[in-house]
């Protein structure tokens, strides 16, 4: 009869929500635990940081050409370029 309700649990549900409690009363352990994930972790992060300084960059470099480009089409309205 245990099988049956196993069944019955997995079918209302009730088996997911135990699984999810059980899962949030252990937490997540996000500390590296051997020398190869504080490695990893660092070079990550440090991609992570050329990826936002280039994002950066790009960002500026098309408000410059954005700029350009509304200056010149203002400078033709007024007849001055």
């Amino acid at each position: 009869m245990a099988g049956d309700e196993r069944r019955v649990a997995y079918r209302d549900g009730t088996a997911l929500r135990e699984a999810l409690a059980r899962a949030r009363q252990r937490g997540v352990d996000l500390e590296p635990s051997s020398a190869y994930e504080v490695v990893t972790r660092q070079i990550v992060e440090g991609l992570a940081r050329d990826v936002a300084e280039i994002r950066a960059r790009l960002n500026q470099l098309t408000s410059l050409i954005v700029g350009a480009i509304t200056l010149e089409v203002l400078l033709r309205l007024t007849g001055l370029g």
